[in-house]
């Protein structure tokens, strides 16, 4: 009885232990971090997307290349893959999963073989796509969570927001809530795009000069007559059209 009783206990700590590590990595995220922020600055989150690239793999033979895809491939069984396409100077197989659980749009992974310095190069990336749903995205982070951490990730989420101010200072209020620096910048008369940098994440891209940027914030008026504006942000760039 003794010996069932402490069984339990070790496992329910287990489950303790384990709940708190996912939902500090979960909160300490950057697509999570950005929706909270979104959601504090009047934006509506509708979608959101996740790409993740693994790092370039090189062979030497041909062989050995075909060999890593294949086994590849019979490892993500649950992805439905196209033929070898042939497009300018490279291959591409693109794979696609037909259904999912947790209601995302897209999962699709993208093979790209290309040739270059007598090498052989392998890049593998993941694009997931869904509608934005706070109380499913732990699971479909934890879906993924090893590769969000083994290798570099892009977030872009897309939502609307109701504006009373200018989209320069609507967006540089949303770049102050990320503690960011501006490095880059466009203007028109109704789009603004910001480039900036935040010491929240690790992550960064050089843009030269010694300069760095890890957050992107785009603001588009949907027409003259009204308020509302579609509002995309990425980190560290911006992966989907805005």
């Amino acid at each position: 009885m003794k010996k069932t009783i402490l069984m339990v206990i070790c496992f329910l700590l287990l489950v303790t232990i384990t709940t708190k590590e996912t939902k500090a990595f979960y909160e300490d995220n950057e697509l999570s971090q950005i929706t909270k922020i979104a959601v504090q600055n009047n934006i509506q989150v509708n979608t959101w997307s996740m790409y993740i690239k693994e790092p370039i793999k090189q062979f030497t033979k041909m062989s050995d290349l075909d060999k890593a895809v294949a086994v590849y491939m019979e490892t993500e069984k649950e992805f439905t893959w196209s033929k070898e396409q042939a497009e300018k100077g490279y291959y591409k197989i693109e794979g696609q999963k037909k259904s999912s659980k947790l209601g995302l749009k897209e999962e699709k992974v993208l093979i790209t073989i290309y040739s270059q310095n007598n090498k052989y190069n392998l890049s593998i990336t993941y694009d997931i796509k869904g509608k934005w749903n706070e109380s499913k995205w732990p699971a479909i982070y934890n879906l993924y969570k090893q590769k969000i951490e083994d290798y570099s990730v892009f977030y872009t989420i897309q939502g609307t927001s109701n504006i009373d101010q200018s989209l320069y200072i609507e967006a540089s209020k949303v770049m102050a809530s990320f503690s960011g620096e501006e490095v880059q910048s466009l203007k028109e008369e109704n789009f603004i795009s910001l480039s900036a940098y935040t010491k929240r994440w690790e992550n960064k891209l050089s843009i030269g000069n010694n300069e760095y940027m890890n957050l992107h914030i785009a603001y588009r008026a949907t027409s003259q007559s009204t308020d509302q504006v579609d509002v995309t942000i990425g980190t560290p760039i911006i992966t989907s059209e805005y």
